[in-house]
């Protein structure tokens, strides 16, 4: 670079790596993730290698190295991410990586990381194969998978529509990123930076739909007309919760999410007798209100407590616990939680049978 281009070669030294990557409003693994989105959405395999390494010491995992390429498949087309897999494989294998623990991660339940820009009745009549592969995969699976949070999803989908000039949708993903914990700064510092791995003109043209979102997100949570309200109809969304993180029959539906600045979200959840939750945490706690029929809670290294609709039941954030129906009688509750850094539950274990029925 020195000998060709050795102005290329200050900017690199004194602009790209001696402020840009250095600047504090973004983290370097932020900015590794950003750099490795583009790279992986924009076909630049010949560069990933090197910053896939340098993801790897600014804190970026293997596990969630995959979950980006998984996830840009769908935003980016296969061929880009199955490009990138040759790249990543040759980098595993230099760094001595086991990659039999990137088959360990899956699905988890949080009501609060479906983005939902793309809703299928608007493209069921046309495509309506498309419309099941983004409610049932994308929305209901891929975004609730624990290789990546929600938080670093959103920002991994960002920088890749931003990279792309995919605008059309970038609005309705940023918001749902402030929504899972980027902040307005961190978001605009991601557009800064994708300028030198996309180019400057994507990089304004993604500002200004970003900026013109944002600002419309700001008026609206100024607001103070009493009537601004969002009424969820019962029924609503109804889907089978998925069996990694439940056992028996359950189902999941009218999923509800605060507006403007709040962190509030939520579901309807239906229990069959015998079903129930795996072991799980929330961050910042969770209210449970027992709508129908009894069923049983419990805290970790605490009694099984028996609740009957109209109970509430409050679990203070970090306290392992579960909960479901009695073995003879179903049981509904409207659970209600705040997500923390994007993060609403972290699930865990399975409930035991000799557990369950240690009552």
């Amino acid at each position: 670079m020195q000998a060709i281009a050795p102005a290329l070669a200050d900017y690199t030294d004194n602009v790209l790596f001696g402020d840009v990557w250095v600047r504090p409003e973004l983290s370097p693994r932020d900015r590794s993730l950003v750099t490795v989105s583009a790279l992986i959405a924009t076909g630049k395999t010949p560069q990933l290698a090197g910053h896939l390494n340098r993801a790897l010491v600014n804190g970026l995992q293997a596990t969630e190295i995959a979950g980006v390429v998984t996830h840009l498949a769908f935003y980016t087309g296969w061929p880009n991410a199955v490009s990138a897999l040759n790249v990543i494989e040759e980098v595993f294998r230099e760094r001595k990586i086991d990659v039999a623990a990137l088959r360990k991660t899956k699905s988890t339940q949080t009501p609060a990381a479906e983005p939902g820009p793309l809703h299928s009745r608007e493209i069921a009549s046309v495509a309506p194969k498309l419309a099941q592969v983004t409610d049932v995969v994308v929305f209901d699976d891929l975004w609730r998978r624990s290789d990546l949070s929600p938080r670093d999803r959103s920002l991994v989908t960002i920088a890749a529509l931003a990279a792309n000039g995919d605008t059309d949708q970038l609005a309705l993903y940023v918001r749902h990123g402030i929504e899972n914990g980027l902040t307005r700064v961190q978001i605009g510092e991601a557009l800064t930076h994708l300028a030198f791995y996309a180019g400057l003109p994507r990089a304004t043209a993604a500002a200004a739909v970003v900026g013109a979102a944002m600002e419309v997100e700001t008026t609206a949570s100024k607001a103070t007309d009493p009537t601004r309200l969002i009424v969820v109809e019962p029924g609503m969304q109804k889907r089978t919760a998925p069996a990694s993180n439940f056992s028996g029959s359950v189902t999941v539906e009218s999923p509800f999410k605060g507006s403007g600045v709040s962190r509030l979200g939520g579901a309807t959840v239906t229990f069959q007798p015998g079903a129930r939750t795996h072991w799980h945490i929330h961050p910042r706690g969770q209210l449970l209100i027992v709508t129908k029929g009894e069923g049983w809670v419990q805290g970790e290294g605490e009694p099984v407590r028996v609740v009957k609709a109209g109970d509430v039941v409050w679990t203070a954030p970090g306290v392992k616990h579960w909960h479901g129906a009695t073995t003879t009688s179903m049981m509904a509750h409207v659970a209600v939680s705040e997500s923390l850094e994007g993060e609403v539950v972290e699930w865990l274990e399975p409930v035991t049978s000799d557990q369950y029925h240690a009552q």
